[in-house]
C-alpha cells in the first residue's frame, strides 16, 4: 500500500532553479535541539521507497547555522533540480554519533513538486 505524502512539509520549485530551505529541528518535548556534532541528511526520491535522485549530507549542501538552536540551511543547486517535471518525495534526518549513530527523521515522506518554468526568453 503506497505511503500518503506529508503535505504539510511540501516544496514547490520550478525545474533548474536553486532552492534553499531552512530547517529548525526540535526534540519531540518541542524544544530546539542541539545539533553539534550532527550530520544532516537531505534526500529526495521518486515515490516514498524510489530510488534517491538527490541526495546530500552535511557539510555538502547542508549548513548547520546555530547548533545550539537546531538550525539549519539546506541549499538544492540548479543542477540538481534539473529533473522531470513531477511531484518527489524528500526526507530528512539527524544522526548524532555514536556506536550506532542515532537517527531522527525530521520530515518524512514529504511532497517535492518539481514544475516547468512558466516563462522563456529568446
Amino acid at each position: 500500500m503506497p505511503h500518503p505524502p506529508n503535505r504539510t512539509n511540501t516544496v514547490k520549485l520550478c525545474r533548474g532553479q536553486t532552492k534553499v530551505l531552512t530547517i529548525q529541528v526540535k526534540t519531540k518535548e518541542g524544544k530546539c535541539a542541539n545539533l553539534t556534532g550532527a550530520t544532516i541528511y537531505f534526500t529526495v526520491r521518486d515515490g516514498a521507497t524510489g530510488p534517491v535522485l538527490i541526495g546530500l549530507i552535511s557539510p555538502d549542501g547542508i549548513e548547520i547555522t546555530d547548533a545550539l538552536n537546531g538550525k539549519a540551511t539546506i541549499t538544492v543547486d540548479s543542477d540538481l533540480t534539473n529533473i522531470a517535471k513531477n511531484c518527489y518525495r524528500y526526507d530528512v534526518w539527524v544522526a548524532y554519533p555514536g556506536d550506532p549513530p542515532e537517527r531522527h527523521c525530521v520530515v518524512k515522506n514529504a511532497e517535492f513538486v518539481v514544475e516547468d518554468a512558466i516563462t522563456t526568453f529568446t
